[in-house]
């Protein structure tokens, strides 16, 4: 299986100092991406199932689509968010592209 989370996620952080775990992260949550990388990035996110932790935490499970520099990637995560209210991606189910274009500027 093909990495694809390493190279979208260097290319977030180079372009906004936002790694790709916080984007998918505020993105879920917020609907939409960080303003550090709304120039290069969208979101779409759906959540799929949401369940409160025995030690007042709660997760959630999100599936949608991350469009980066015109590659729109499908993907499935679990975030877990604390009690304090910090929050990151648990696991990863799916990252992969799913659509994309290639163009060619003529002068």
């Amino acid at each position: 299986m093909r990495d694809w989370f390493s190279p979208v996620g260097e290319f977030l952080y180079a372009t906004g100092r936002v790694g790709l775990e916080q984007v998918l992260c505020d993105g879920c949550l917020s609907g939409r991406a960080p303003r550090e990388v709304a120039a290069v990035a969208s979101i779409e996110p759906g959540l799929r199932l949401r369940f409160t932790e025995e030690d007042g935490g709660a997760s959630g499970s999100y599936r949608g689509v991350l469009a980066v520099a015109g590659v729109r990637y499908a993907f499935e995560v679990l975030l877990f968010a604390d009690v304090d209210g910090a929050y990151f991606v648990a696991s990863i189910g799916r990252f992969e592209p799913v659509e994309w274009s290639a163009g060619m500027r003529v002068a």
